[in-house]
């Protein structure tokens, strides 16, 4: 039988042996998955040139009593990340001018505050990983934490702020720039440096000008970026290449600030570093402890109570919590945030959708500028787990389009953008709409970094989706006040943690859920399956090399 050629090429230029080609086969199938590592099932012998030698193309690592088998490529990456993250978890840089005004930004900076906390860390350390869940703080931290570093002198243009996407970056900018205004007097005085740094939020690949086929980026080690702190919000999403380029490109004396929620979906990259630090960081006596905090008082929710209890049901994987708060929920008008539509058959038609979701989509299609358009399909969101299949976002979308077809005065359509685009400027992830002028003539609008619309010829678009619906991975970084989750079968092997995690926790007001709740119970205790080896490098006592 003819093999894959990776395994072709080990077996002709390396000597892989017969015997060692099923675990082989079981890397690149868990590679296609997003892990960086499986576990071998049996102790091999033999794996002629193709393991075991410094330039070998397999890595044999030996933690936990367990074998993993790595290519040389991701098991360099994982170690590079681990190291430099290590190097960086005992040091301290204090910077006293910021340390003494922390009292002025969080008025209970002296009794146990975790936001203060975390504030002091920033201004302290050299690296500082702020973890929580939704509503948490975790931007109005941070907001504080700019205050802080740049009335201690840190010039603004030595502060970049970063995250894993477009939509993601934008975010943290408004959220940054909204939560500036409510800085004490005192700093009122460094608004514009603050605004400036807000402003200036990007992509991790644009920061680096990072060539993911390539793996490179104009800004590493030899070239190391200009900067005196660096701030990467969603850090769940960065994959472990991008990591290790953004730890290549960090000076060795700058600050480096991570937020995100561990519990939401990995990248859809390789690896799942976020999640293993955080995890690593709460060890006893590992030295990431030091630079870890984790914000655990959700403000935003204290008046959608069920929101906040049911995505701790699932963080603590208690299926019967989740299957509680669900069922007392069923059929209502979530008044306390949560609201349950029970659906066995897994297909939703538009008819029954609740009617706060209904209202709103009419609001996005009927809005008579593409500004009210756009602002009013940043209050909705519906998410599916695919983007095939009945349940997927494609034909939930196709199915609210038909649900308007035969609808006076329907001007607006949701589009998403499928890839970037350099000659429009257009992202992968971008939202927008498709507006039908009083003149009949339709034009594609999209909402800018700087809170400006652009519009651009239909013709010219590249490769776009309708956005009725979108899947619960491109609705990452994002947040809407009503969000519906249309689930998929029990069945399905999307049905986990961190996809209705990740779902749940995109609404600010209100989550409608609908499917079977065999699913929501199947998904609470069925994790991530990846597979990696970053945590044996993380260990206070690594590998020393691979075998």
């Amino acid at each position: 039988m003819t093999q894959p050629p990776d395994i072709e090429w080990l077996q002709r230029k390396w000597g892989l042996p017969a015997r060692a080609v099923k675990p082989v086969q079981d890397l690149l199938q868990e590679e296609s998955l997003g892990s960086t590592a499986c576990v071998l099932a049996e102790t091999i012998p033999d794996w002629g040139d193709a393991a075991g030698g410094p330039t070998a193309p397999l890595v044999i690592i030996e933690y936990a009593g367990k074998q993993y088998l790595q290519s040389r490529r991701l098991c360099a990456a994982e170690r590079d990340v681990a190291a430099r993250i290590l190097g960086m978890a005992g040091k301290e840089i204090p910077l006293p001018e910021a340390t003494g005004q922390l009292p002025t930004l969080f008025p209970d900076a002296e009794k146990p505050d975790l936001q203060a906390a975390a504030a002091r860390a920033a201004v302290s350390r050299q690296l500082t990983m702020i973890t929580g869940g939704p509503g948490t703080g975790k931007t109005y931290t941070l907001a504080r934490i700019l205050a802080l570093l740049v009335a201690a002198g840190i010039p603004a243009s030595s502060i970049r702020l970063a995250a894993p996407t477009g939509k993601a970056s934008d975010r943290m900018r408004r959220a940054i720039s909204d939560s500036l205004a409510g800085l004490p007097k005192g700093f009122q005085k460094h608004a514009d440096s603050l605004a400036r740094i807000a402003g200036s939020s990007s992509t991790l690949h644009k920061l680096l000008r990072y060539n993911p086929q390539s793996g490179r980026s104009s800004f590493d080690a030899r070239h190391p970026l200009p900067c005196e702190v660096l701030i990467v919000d969603e850090c769940s999403m960065v994959d472990v290449l991008l990591w290790r380029a953004v730890l290549q490109a960090l000076p060795g004396s700058s600050r480096l600030i991570l937020l995100g929620d561990p519990n939401q979906l990995e990248s859809v990259g390789q690896g799942n570093v976020f999640a293993e630090l955080a995890r690593a960081a709460r060890e006893e006596g590992s030295p990431l402890g030091l630079a870890h905090v984790h914000l655990t008082e959700a403000r935003r929710f204290k008046d959608r109570p069920d929101i906040l209890a049911f995505a701790r049901a699932l963080e603590e994987s208690d299926a019967g919590a989740a299957a509680r708060l669900l069922e007392g929920s069923r059929g209502s008008d979530a008044p306390r945030g949560l609201a349950w539509l029970e659906n066995p058959g897994g297909a939703l038609p538009c008819d029954s959708f609740p009617k706060p979701v209904l209202n709103a989509l009419e609001a996005v299609a009927l809005a008579e500028s593409p500004q009210e358009a756009i602002a009013a399909l940043e209050k909705i969101c519906i998410l599916t787990a695919q983007r095939e299949f009945f349940v997927g976002a494609k034909a939930v979308s196709a199915g609210i389009d038909q649900h308007f077809l035969s609808r006076k005065g329907v001007r607006n359509q949701p589009l998403i953008i499928n890839h970037n685009d350099p000659e429009t400027g257009l992202r992968n992830g971008t939202v927008g709409v498709i507006h039908t002028g009083p003149d009949g003539k339709r034009k594609a609008w999209f909402q800018a970094g700087d809170g400006h619309l652009r519009d651009v010829a239909v013709a010219r678009l590249p490769d776009f989706s309708p956005a009725w619906a979108i899947t619960i991975h491109r609705s990452q970084g994002s947040e809407y006040d009503d969000v519906l989750v249309i689930l998929p079968r029990a069945e399905s092997p999307m049905a986990t943690r961190e996809l209705l995690y990740t779902a749940i926790t995109r609404a600010r007001k209100n989550v409608f859920i609908a499917g079977d709740l065999e699913t929501v119970k199947k998904a609470a205790t069925t994790t991530s399956s990846r597979c990696t080896a970053l945590a044996a490098f993380l260990h206070p006592e690594p590998p020393a090399s691979g075998t």
